[in-house]
């Protein structure tokens, strides 16, 4: 409780320390605080959303003048919330109606990232997915929320107070377990775990729109109507919404806010049945459409690519807003893009070139001079730049297309958006002039380069070599490793980049290439050691 009560202070930037809002790191020599925003390496090893629970050795204080942390022991209590506080704050596209499911969301996570949340010495027990079962349901109406009221289905959980960080639930809860003691001790009546729970939540946290729990989350003003004078007004709004969304273009009610302190967006989407304290003569009706229109302008949306899984190049209405100019040459791009993989937001450019000057600009540049060669007055139009992106759903029609045009049929990477930390897209407006991807994790210590592509007319420019430069960025303590074929001649770049030929795979495109083509069927093994 001392901790909930106590003011701190960082160290780097002096300003103060608020429990569930602007959360920090003690370090264990000087004992002075730091926020996790404020931490020299951009945030906690592994990147998980209110992670502090971390031995933490501030920048002064350390031997080796690097930050250091080590993974403190967590209940499996500690873990969950952590894991469903992470989710919906940067997967928010993943849940149903703010809901996650144990199985598929929740013990997957625990799965993929074992070594980020237990110490190296902690070793799993077979029958580990049903302890994360079992706690969900102990703690069920104070610390986490079963969304069978909703789904009419018990897997689909969410914690009870969404804006409330693990820290603050795991020193409350040892609070409440060591005053339920001391009631045991005083032989007086034990209060319920939740009203024991909130009423510490209540003492200790300040601001009350962090206490609220997720069926009292407001996330559009309520009205109230008559329904039989009204209904017919209420309908029209909504479906009047219904078709404002789809002319936007994509799914709103799946796009977070990017705000630290907001979580409502993740509830937007069935008002109805989240309130369902509302009274029989209520109903929850949507905003004025002039409304939506103004908060939609001032919200920056994130892309999360489980939220945009739509596609096909049919499909136009994303497009229906913009100028003709826009939709033929593209635009700025300001979304962040929400990365499944690793849980962090991803800037909207890796690169912006303006100098390279590839064969095939040259040659429409000529082409433009020579057609108006009578036009003294002319002046060729400036050329765009050479945009490096990661990956994003409306990229993968065009992706796959080359892929079965120059390599072969069949090929189909929209498992890429799964993981586009470790992608390079190379944009010149919106044509795809190039692409390489990275598979991670093939083992514990390698990661795999699967396709590295550039368009003909845009080669020896230096475009490869970019990309190469930068999947490499992004794999630093693992290996990297491909198959290239033998007389290919980007044999001679990787080289270059450190490659070396391990072994020779005899027949390895036998499967894959076609019969005409003159490439060899045959591929060198080439490996990046990074140890």
């Amino acid at each position: 409780m001392d901790l909930l009560s106590e003011i701190t202070f960082c160290k780097y930037c002096t300003e103060q320390l608020k429990l569930s809002e602007d959360e920090g790191l003690e370090c264990t020599v000087c004992k002075k605080n730091v926020h996790l925003r404020c931490l020299k390496r951009g945030a906690v090893p592994g990147g998980l959303a209110g992670d502090t629970f971390f031995t933490f050795i501030c920048l002064e204080c350390s031997a080796n003048q690097t930050e250091n942390f080590t993974r403190t022991k967590l209940s499996w209590l500690q873990v969950i919330v952590l894991v469903l506080y992470h989710l919906q704050n940067k997967s928010p596209g993943l849940a149903r109606k703010g809901f996650f499911h144990w199985r598929h969301h929740v013990a997957t996570f625990v799965d993929k990232n074992w070594e980020i949340l237990f110490p190296s010495d902690q070793k799993r027990k077979k029958k580990w997915m049903g302890t994360i079962a079992g706690t969900l349901s102990h703690f069920n109406r104070y610390i986490f929320l079963s969304g069978i009221t909703v789904f009419n289905e018990p897997a689909f959980w969410a914690l009870m107070y969404p804006k409330i960080s693990p820290l603050t639930v795991s020193i409350v809860y040892s609070a409440m377990i060591l005053e339920k003691q001391n009631m045991k001790n005083r032989k007086e009546t034990l209060a319920p775990d939740a009203e024991l729970f909130y009423s510490f939540l209540s003492k200790f946290v300040e601001n009350p729109e962090l206490i609220k729990n997720f069926n009292n989350i407001s996330v559009q003003p309520v009205m109230d109507v008559d329904v039989e004078d009204n209904q017919k007004e209420v309908k029209a709004k909504i479906n009047y919404k219904r078709k404002k969304t789809k002319f936007l273009g994509f799914n709103t009610r799946k796009l977070a806010k990017l705000t630290h302190t907001s979580v409502n967006s993740l509830f937007s989407d069935d008002v109805i049945n989240v309130n369902l304290d509302l009274p029989d003569n209520t109903i929850t009706s949507s905003p004025e459409p002039k409304q939506e229109e103004t908060k939609a302008k001032e919200t920056l949306k994130l892309l999360d690519p489980f939220c945009h899984y739509n596609t096909s190049l049919t499909s136009i209405a994303r497009a229906r807003g913009l100028t003709l100019h826009a939709k033929l040459t593209g635009g700025i791009r300001q979304e962040l893009i929400l990365s499944p993989y690793s849980g962090i937001y991803l800037k909207p450019y890796i690169r912006r070139d303006v100098e390279t000057f590839p064969t095939w600009l040259k040659l429409m540049a000529e082409i433009q001079v020579t057609a108006n060669k009578s036009n003294k007055d002319y002046l060729l139009p400036p050329r765009g730049p050479i945009d490096y992106t990661y990956i994003q759903p409306e990229h993968i029609p065009a992706i796959n297309s080359l892929c079965n045009q120059f390599f072969w049929p069949g090929i189909d990477l929209t498992e890429t958006l799964q993981y586009p930390d470790f992608s390079c897209i190379v944009l010149y407006k919106r044509l795809i002039i190039g692409f390489a991807f990275l598979v991670p994790d093939v083992k514990n210590t390698e990661n795999y380069m699967s396709f590295l592509f550039t368009r003909p007319g845009w080669r020896n420019c230096g475009i490869a070599k970019f990309m190469i430069y930068h999947l490499i960025q992004t794999s630093l303590e693992k290996d990297i490793t491909l198959h290239v074929s033998m007389n290919n001649p980007a044999l001679l770049l990787y080289q270059r980049f450190g490659f070396k030929v391990e072994n020779v795979v005899l027949g390895f495109y036998d499967k894959f290439l076609r019969s005409e083509v003159n490439d060899s069927k045959h591929a060198f093994f080439c490996r990046l050691e990074r140890r």
